[in-house]
């Protein structure tokens, strides 16, 4: 999702997950500001998580939170968002077997491993009075080596994929 966002343009599948102070009044929040202090672009993957593109994150959720019926408002807003972008080097094993079952008394086969890019794009909604996590929405999705084409159209899917979960209904 985005830096990351941008790589939910490289497999298949979004994972989208949420969760919430279940006893929160979602219905009583009109009003969003960013949080002062946000997460700087990371060094170890820029391809990625850079600038530009956590604009275009910026730009995606102040759309979304739009049209979920909520006015950006830099005095005295109700909730203030912030996000992470998380890109791990992962490790997955594959197993070939050369020999059919049962012809054989020892087993042939192989392991290969191989490495691949998950992302993550996490959005936090803090409530500004309580100063506290009201919601967390994250997409994740595993990365190719080359940055997709559209990447504004794919981060604002991703984004819209993940604020499709909060909790209140469309204005």
């Amino acid at each position: 999702m985005l830096p990351i966002l941008l790589f939910f343009g490289c497999s298949r599948q979004i994972l989208v997950s949420s969760d919430y102070d279940k006893t929160a009044d979602f219905n009583a929040y009109k009003t969003f500001a960013w949080a002062e202090e946000q997460e700087a672009p990371g060094k170890s993957n820029p391809m990625f998580d850079n600038e530009m593109n956590r604009k275009r994150i910026k730009d995606a959720i102040e759309q979304e939170m739009g049209v979920l019926g909520f006015n950006k408002s830099d005095s005295d807003p109700d909730l203030l968002i912030d996000f992470h972008i998380t890109i791990d080097q992962k490790v997955n094993y594959m197993v070939h077997d050369f020999e059919p079952v049962g012809f054989s008394y020892w087993p042939d086969y192989d392991v290969s491993a191989y490495t691949y890019k998950k992302g993550a794009l996490i959005i936090h909604l803090v409530d500004s009075k309580k100063e506290q996590l009201v919601w967390q929405g994250i997409g994740s999705k595993t990365l190719d080596d080359v940055p997709p084409r559209n990447v504004e159209e794919r981060i604002q899917k991703g984004v819209k994929a993940i604020l499709a979960q909060f909790p209140v209904n469309k204005k």
